[in-house]
């Protein structure tokens, strides 16, 4: 068993005229696989992690193109639903439930997806 301990900071002093200083933490057990690749974006889906190969999951995404006009939508496999964006430079930290394909498709040019999932059980 690997132990994953993810860890999210936001600090501003300027913020709305306060201080913003969260910190959380967490300690998650990683039974199963971890996938660690490079995907190239092209301007059709492509998807990076088929649901039937995972069970749930944590899965680490970041946009390593430094140009700004390459910017990433994470889709659902099949096209129908789009869940965020990632600009040049820009990383994703979510618990992934595996019930749908991922996929990505590129604004423009042919940016680099970083990718890192880590599997909570075996399949």
């Amino acid at each position: 068993m690997a132990t994953l301990t993810p860890t999210l900071t936001l600090a501003s002093s300027d913020m709305n005229g306060d201080v913003l200083n969260l910190s959380v933490s967490d300690s998650l057990s990683i039974l199963g696989q971890v996938t660690t690749k490079q995907i190239v974006a092209t301007q059709t889906g492509v998807v990076f992690a088929t649901a039937v190969d995972y069970t749930k999951a944590y899965v680490y995404l970041k946009n390593l193109s430094s140009t700004a006009a390459e910017i990433m939508t994470i889709e659902s496999g099949d096209g129908g639903d789009e869940y965020f964006t990632l600009g040049a430079g820009e990383f994703a930290f979510f618990p992934w439930a595996a019930s749908v394909n991922l996929a990505l498709d590129s604004a423009q040019g042919s940016p680099v997806l970083e990718v890192r999932i880590y599997q909570e059980s075996a399949a």
